[in-house]
């Protein structure tokens, strides 16, 4: 007999518990002419009865369905999914809310369904920690509940490999899904013009919706919210190299500032904050999170505390500590008028930026002990990567190569070093630089009839792959004026390209991809010879970004560069480029 059980085996969360309360709540979120979206929110239990979705439907005369739930039971998430296709629902989900686990399997229940890439998570699933459950009886148990959901994935036309990709990700981590993945795996199907036409086309039943029920978009900011949203960019600018930090001083003052109970011209506060830059060329500012107070009237006063770190290149002096600052703000014209404040600890001794790594420890404490559902938590990630990009930037790294969470510390950066969590956009090599698109024009353009592969004499290695061949040739050319990419699926993760000649009909291969290069996706256009890879790097648990120029049918590697962790070829290349 097991007193607590944890058991892998299926694509989400499955809790095993004698009671259960109903969890999933609809609400109507209104589309103007047309019939409102259906947000399903909530975890799924086994005391909720899709038969209220059904008659939430029929009242509202929705067509489109989303999502905001964490996951729960299997098997009622399933029954969701199932009621959905019955409807003849699609089903859309945005990364701004979230769909993870058991809300995946709802999520396919749609006729025609699309999501932003990042939007659908899937992991490991486990019982609850409470279940006490004989060995034997759980394994039995287990075996079944993946037989209905490899026939519940096939029943919705989704690949079953899907839940091949959930058993490698841990039920305490979350795998969310690119683009390419749902389109491969066929959790996305259909296209958002026919989403968009079906729901158009459809109006609300007449229906008074209770006021309960009514989602109303975001208000816009306030004008103190504007004022603080100021002040972290203030930070966050003087946190960055000379150059552009200066640039930004140079537009956010007016003509006269009140400088710490002195009216001072513009220029010599510029003067003065170009000296202190001369002076500590690294620096990291960041606002200790709940220090700020902040009055608008006709204009606004923003006071709080600050840490900052700072380091002269002479002399490798140090400076740290913490101090009060007090900005007034004014809102219509987006300056400076007044800026005062005093050092209130300065740290002696210290080689580490100590505040900033505490700041970080402690929003990456509530970013990830947080519920996804509550707006404090999204804030106590963003807080987390902001520190994370200043402490980068004054060269201190989170992690080396082979470590895993618990053996991570921060470090002074060095070959070894991962790149900070969540980093997204920075290069690690100091030497590399994008390719310019317009450097690698095509040689020519095709134009014609599609000349297709001798796959029983020339190009019989192809041959086992002649239909997506042929498939994505007759599509006609994507690449370098003439040719088409095709990327192959070989397994969960695993995909190569293959590079076809619509002129010659001869195909050749990509030299990235398969089992070596993980995750592989291109970004490429049909006026350039130049082609973006990512892929991830098992060796050393990073992503890659490499270029390559294809001048007259040899593949050329032009550059590379790590972007990130692991988790960083979940996002798109433009994204960790940008």
């Amino acid at each position: 007999m097991f007193q607590r059980i944890l058991l892998v085996a299926t694509i989400v969360s499955m809790a095993w518990v004698g009671t259960a309360h109903a969890e999933i709540t609809l609400e109507r979120v209104p589309i103007d002419d047309s019939s409102p979206v259906l947000l399903v929110k909530g975890e799924f239990t086994t005391a909720d009865n899709p038969d209220q979705l059904a008659r939430e439907v029929a009242a509202s005369g929705a067509k489109l369905i989303t999502f905001n739930s964490n996951g729960g039971n299997v098997v009622t998430a399933m029954a969701y999914g199932r009621m959905i296709r019955s409807l003849g629902l699609s089903t859309l989900q945005l990364r701004s809310a979230e769909c993870a686990s058991a809300c995946a399997l709802a999520f396919v229940g749609g006729v025609n369904r699309q999501a932003e890439p990042g939007a659908i998570g899937v992991h490991q699933s486990s019982f609850s920690l409470e279940t006490t459950i004989e060995g034997h009886t759980a394994v039995a148990a287990i075996q079944a509940l993946t037989a209905q959901i490899m026939t519940y994935l096939v029943e919705m036309d989704v690949d079953p490999k899907l839940l091949q990709l959930s058993l490698s990700v841990p039920s305490d981590d979350m795998r969310y899904l690119t683009a390419s993945e749902m389109q491969s795996y066929k959790v996305t199907w259909g296209s958002l013009a026919d989403l968009t036409e079906s729901v158009a086309a459809s109006k609300a039943a007449p229906t008074t919706m209770p006021a309960t029920l009514k989602t109303t978009e975001a208000p816009p900011p306030t004008t103190e919210e504007k004022a603080l949203a100021f002040v972290t960019a203030y930070h966050d600018a003087w946190s960055r190299r000379n150059a552009e930090a200066l640039t930004f001083m140079e537009k956010v003052y007016a003509e006269t500032v009140d400088f710490y109970g002195k009216a001072t011209p513009k220029a010599a506060v510029l003067n003065e904050k170009r000296t202190f830059a001369t002076r500590w060329p690294v620096r990291a500012y960041s606002v200790q999170a709940g220090s700020t107070k902040v009055i608008c009237a006709e204009t606004c006063k923003v006071d709080g505390i600050i840490d900052w770190y700072t380091k002269r290149d002479v002399g490798n002096r140090i400076s740290s500590g913490s101090a009060e600052f007090s900005l007034v703000w004014d809102q219509r014209a987006g300056v400076i008028l007044s800026e005062t404040g005093k050092v209130v600890q300065t740290d002696k001794g210290v080689s580490q930026p100590v505040r900033l790594i505490s700041q970080w420890a402690e929003q990456n404490s509530a970013c990830r002990g947080g519920s996804g559902d509550l707006p404090e938590t999204n804030v106590a990630c963003e807080r987390r990567e902001a520190i994370s990009d200043k402490l980068q930037t004054v060269g201190w790294c989170y992690g080396r190569e082979g470590e895993y969470g618990y053996q991570m510390r921060w470090h002074v950066c060095e070959a070894t070093s991962y790149k900070q969590e969540g980093a997204v956009g920075v290069a690690s090599s100091p030497t590399f630089k994008r390719p310019n698109l317009s450097r690698y024009p095509v040689q020519g353009r095709f134009s014609g009839k599609t000349v297709m592969p001798d796959f029983k004499g020339r190009d019989r290695e192809f041959n086992s792959f002649r239909t997506r061949i042929r498939d994505g040739m007759r599509q006609g050319p994507n690449f370098a004026g003439r040719y088409t990419l095709i990327q192959i699926g070989c397994g969960t993760g695993c995909s190569f390209v293959i590079v076809a000649n619509n002129q010659t009909g001869r195909p050749g291969s990509f030299p990235r991809g398969g089992e070596e290069h993980m995750y592989l996706s291109l970004d490429f256009r049909r006026d350039s010879r130049l082609v973006a890879a990512q892929w991830l790097n098992y060796d050393t648990n990073t992503c890659v970004v490499e270029f390559f120029d294809f001048d007259r049918d040899i593949w050329k590697p032009i550059t590379k560069t790590d972007v990130g962790k692991d988790d960083a070829c979940y996002r798109t290349i433009a994204e960790n480029l940008r």
